[in-house]
């Protein structure tokens, strides 16, 4: 983690604990700052909000000290905020339920689902099985529009499915299976949930909370303004906030204004804590949360000791794909994993744009001396098979990828800080320098890297591809995304990057008007990978994919063919517990002496890459090559590349890599989850890998 530094910290910022506010500053700028310029802010430097999004700017100012600096970055005011916030809070409250005593139907209290079948709420609200079994909850009990009431659907509360609970002097929480329902035909699962994670970025002193509660039993209300986190408790498991509670609320979920789901309320009077970690007493206007976190570390503790199905239950809600709310059918809030599918309203829909019709497809934008001309393959090849969100289908043509931002100074590039453990960019060997492609104005400090949106890359200007790209991928903060569908169309425009020769960067003369189609280009950091952060930062960084300099000559439908290896990414986000869900990945050919040759320009047989991530707090580093040798051999004596088979994909190791390729990964083959010295593994699934 980067220690803030900076000694103007304490007279900015709320938030006093250094290292919190780097990670809250870091989750409400939502990816659009590197992590010196973090530090950077994190240490007073308020000039950098300047440039940010209105939402991000709205973020930081909620953890100012003081309204000094509010004016500048957002207003008068912090009244504001992005309208999708109300969206969220439709979400949030859909899954929060009033619990109530069987029978005569009293309410004891608040509960909100956070996962398909089980329920969060107080102890002293549900404080054994044998209450819950005579308890229900009631969704929908709340006021339409028109003041007229909602009709509520019950369901039983079911212990004997699952039921753990923590007192209530220490966590104060119950955790219960929800039944059948009682009355009303919709099951608990259509109601949505709010997601239970530990994750540490989602509050800091200052910033806004939000309670969906039902006060006194009454009707389903929500406590928005006025509502700031005033510090935790000293011994790290509460939170202490403003904000108006009654009876009845005990069990309501507190959100940050992501509706990230950050504790569980607990008391307006007594309280587990009185004094908070920076030594001050709480203040008696506070209420008193559980943090989720911590929460969350106790259930972990506790998920070997359960027995089946208990620990797919709970296994499930401590697992989610989100850290916002979710509803049925994969929509989620603020953020999603790199499984998910498509997004909310408050998300970006990255515009490529298939449609149907009788109008013939629209022309691609003007071609400048640097930008490529359209492909004419059919719209039905893959190159990378994902996709982003495409709206439905409508008539008048295709809308392809935009042109790249031409102001290439503001590009940051890979940030070898993303993963609180330094990964520099691989080095190059001297003969490897001298065949560099050099960036125009790039000084020694900026070296041969071509800087883009979260990714990077150094050309070989020789070869007119990549030695190697670098991305990095925050799986939290994924944009407007659909993995399922695989469907891209393959009219795009691909550009030229002026910063050098066109000479040194394949360009579309190598593509075009080829009979049959032979190659595609080939995305070495796929376009999916780099699109997240704020919306305009994802459209930005999934356009600067576009370039040349990130392509390379592969087999058509090369990622088809070689399914494990397209799936990498995703694969290691969705199921190797990759902390924060955060990978980087290194990619690139294998050139080869003996490459054979296409329009003059010699084919690599073989692309490599590497993920790294950490877990378990440490780094792990996996390794993998892509043999194409077989099909490009076959495809230029046959000139068709039809029936080939697939591409064969290994599960190698960094040395190996490094052996093929000549280049410096650093410490990276210590952190290699394939030590053992052993030929490549041929893999058919990548449940197969060393993770």
């Amino acid at each position: 983690m980067a220690r803030v530094r900076g000694r103007n910290r304490q007279a900015v910022f709320t938030e006093q604990d250094g290292d919190r506010l780097y990670r809250r500053l870091r989750a409400v700028t939502g990816g659009d700052l590197s992590s010196d310029q973090l530090t950077e802010l994190a240490g007073g430097d308020l000039s950098l909000v300047e440039d940010l999004p209105f939402t991000a700017r709205l973020g930081v100012a909620a953890l100012l000290k003081d309204e000094g600096g509010l004016e500048k970055m957002v207003g008068s005011t912090l009244d504001y905020v992005p309208i999708a916030y109300l969206d969220l809070a439709r979400m949030a409250a859909n899954s929060v339920g009033r619990v109530v005593t069987d029978g005569r139907r009293e309410a004891v209290g608040t509960g909100t689902m956070v996962s398909t079948r089980l329920l969060l709420t107080n102890n002293h609200v549900t404080p054994d099985a044998a209450t819950a079994g005579r308890q229900l909850v009631q969704f929908d009990y709340e006021l339409q529009v028109d003041g007229v009431p909602k009709a509520p659907t019950e369901f039983r509360l079911d212990p004997s499915a699952f039921f753990w609970t923590s007192p209530d002097k220490e966590l104060d929480a119950t955790l219960v299976a929800v039944g059948p329902p009682l009355a009303g035909t919709r099951t608990a699962a259509s109601f949505g949930m709010s997601s239970l994670t530990a994750a540490q970025d989602k509050h800091a002193e200052g910033d806004f909370v939000t309670i969906v509660q039902h006060p006194q039993g009454d009707f389903k209300q929500v406590a928005l303004r006025e509502n700031r986190v005033i510090g935790r408790g000293k011994a790290g498991t509460t939170l202490h906030y403003q904000g108006d509670t009654l009876p009845g609320s005990s069990g309501s979920p507190v959100f940050n204004d992501q509706f990230e789901l950050v504790a569980l309320h607990h008391a307006g009077g007594g309280r587990n804590e009185k004094v908070l970690e920076d030594g001050r007493p709480v203040p008696d206007e506070s209420n008193e949360g559980i943090r989720i976190s911590a929460i969350v570390a106790t259930l972990r503790e506790r998920l070997d000791e359960q027995s089946e199905p208990h620990r797919s239950l709970l296994a499930e809600a401590l697992d989610p794909p989100s850290t916002g709310p979710r509803l049925p059918g994969g929509l989620v809030g603020p953020v999603e994993s790199a499984g998910g599918t498509a997004v909310s309203a408050a998300d970006v829909t990255v515009p490529v744009r298939i449609s149907f019709g009788g109008a013939a497809p629209t022309a691609a934008p003007l071609a400048t001396d640097n930008a490529a001309t359209t492909a004419t393959a059919p719209a039905s090849s893959i190159d990378d098979g994902d996709a982003f969100t495409t709206p439905a289908p409508t008539t008048g043509g295709i809308e392809r990828n935009q042109p790249p931002d031409p102001d290439y100074a503001k590009r940051r590039g890979y940030d070898p800080s993303f993963l609180d453990v330094a990964v520099p960019l691989p080095a190059l060997s001297s003969k490897q320098a001298k065949d560099a492609a050099v960036p125009e104005g790039a000084s020694k400090k900026d070296g041969l890297a071509l800087r883009y949106v979260h990714f990077s890359v150094v050309q070989n200007a020789k070869r007119r591809m990549p030695f190697f790209t670098a991305v990095n991928i925050d799986g939290k903060r994924a944009r407007g995304i659909n993995r399922q569908t695989g469907e891209v169309e393959a009219a795009e425009v691909w550009f030229c990057d002026p910063r050098i020769p066109n000479e040194q960067q394949l360009t579309q003369d190598v593509f075009e008007r080829q009979q049959p189609r032979l190659f595609d280009r080939g995305h070495l950091v796929r376009r999916l990978d780099p699109a997240w952060g704020s919306a305009e930062t994802a459209v930005r960084a999934a356009n600067d994919t576009f370039h040349f300099t990130n392509c390379s000559l592969q087999i058509s439908a090369f990622n088809q063919r070689a399914a494990q290896w397209a799936g990498i990414e995703n694969y290691v986000l969705d199921n190797a517990k990759a902390e924060r869900k955060r990978i980087t990945v290194f990619s690139g050919p294998v050139f080869g002496a003996d490459d054979p040759e296409y329009r003059g320009v010699p084919v690599p047989k073989e692309f490599w890459k590497i993920l790294v991530r950490i877990d378990g707090g440490r780094p792990r580093a996996t390794a993998f090559l892509a043999s194409q040798e077989e099909q490009l051999r076959k495809g230029l004596e046959l000139e068709s590349f039809d029936d080939l088979g697939k591409v064969e994909v290994f599960h190698t190791n960094v040395s190996t890599v490094a052996a093929r390729t000549g280049l410096d990964f650093g410490d990276l083959p210590s952190f290699d989850t394939r030590q053992v010295e052993a030929a490549n593994l041929r893999i058919t699934s990548l449940d197969d890998v060393e993770w």
